[in-house]
C-alpha cells in the first residue's frame, strides 16, 4: 500500500520513514508530484492533520 507522507520538511519525513519504513511504500510529496503548501489553519494538530490529509487525498485521488 502507498502512502504519501503529506509534509515539505525534510526532518519529519525523515522522522515518520524511519518508523513506517517496510510497513507500507511511502512517497513525498514530491515523489507523488504534488506541489502543495496546505494552510495550517485549525486549532489542534488534529485539526491540521485533516487538513492535509484531506487536501492530498483529494489532489492524488488516494483515501487519506
Amino acid at each position: 500500500m502507498q502512502m504519501i507522507i503529506a509534509t515539505n520538511n525534510a526532518h519529519k519525513l525523515t522522522e515518520i520513514t524511519g518508523i513506517l519504513a517496510g510497513r507500507y511504500d511511502l512517497v513525498s510529496l514530491k515523489q507523488a508530484g504534488i506541489d502543495v503548501d496546505v494552510e495550517e489553519t485549525g486549532t489542534t494538530l488534529l485539526e491540521n492533520a485533516l487538513l492535509k490529509a484531506k487536501t492530498i487525498s483529494n489532489l492524488s485521488g488516494q483515501i487519506a
